[in-house]
């Protein structure tokens, strides 16, 4: 008789490195697109723990500063007060599957709102008190039915309040306030908001009767 292939055997072992490559090419990928994204940002000293030595997230710890984890997975990334500025390419962003959460207040970024739906998956976006500027297109935010938190307060945006914001039907908070937004409020009949600021633009007109409870804006001007 000849020698018996243990072919299940095979199989599973087969599999197991498939899982193993997979896994290891996914970490490669993430580790590989944040440290294409630390190049273009400055002062470069501030992510010195970015490095190709160790992945951001391993199983049970965090490796990098700013970078949230889960299941040894990019979640998000929390750069706030770092006097951070460059390019942040939204490309390179999109490349981690998990990522959820960015959150780059207090620095000095500036130029256009990022092409936000890009991260289709995003549940909050914190891009309070930089330098962002210019308009912000209508359809920024279609399709980004998870996102939750909208925080652009202190920024220097102008023209209208982008109308896909009350296409979110999951929206909780929305923070717009000290820019130069103008003309008047969008037509909000969301019951899930419970923050909502829009205080110091050049918005006018009438308060739509469902944010009465919510707005806080001394300074609006109707």
């Amino acid at each position: 008789m000849g020698a018996r292939t243990d072919t299940p055997s095979l199989h599973a072992t087969n599999m197991f490195l498939h899982v193993i490559f997979v896994v290891s090419s996914s970490e490669a990928s993430e580790l590989e697109a944040l440290l294409k994204l630390k190049a273009s940002l400055h002062p470069s000293d501030a992510l010195i723990s970015w490095n190709g030595s160790t992945p951001p997230c391993s199983e049970h710890n965090v490796n990098w500063v700013g970078v949230n984890c889960g299941e040894a997975k990019v979640k998000g990334l929390r750069l706030e007060n770092m006097g951070l500025n460059g390019f942040m390419d939204v490309d390179l962003l999109a490349l981690l599957s998990n990522f959820r959460t960015i959150r780059f207040m207090k620095n000095t970024f500036d130029g256009p709102l990022l092409d936000l739906k890009k991260l289709s998956a995003l549940r909050s976006v914190y891009l309070s008190n930089n330098h962002f500027s210019g308009e912000i297109p209508y359809d920024a935010f279609s399709g980004m039915l998870r996102l939750k938190k909208v925080h652009l307060a202190h920024n220097q945006f102008a023209g209208s309040i982008p109308t896909s914001l009350i296409t979110l039907p999951k929206l909780l908070e929305l923070r717009l306030e000290d820019s130069h937004f103008d003309g008047q409020i969008p037509d909000f009949q969301l019951k899930s908001l419970s923050s909502f600021n829009v205080s110091g633009n050049e918005l006018e007109g009438p308060i739509q009767r469902a944010l009465v409870g919510w707005i806080q804006a001394p300074s609006l001007e109707i």
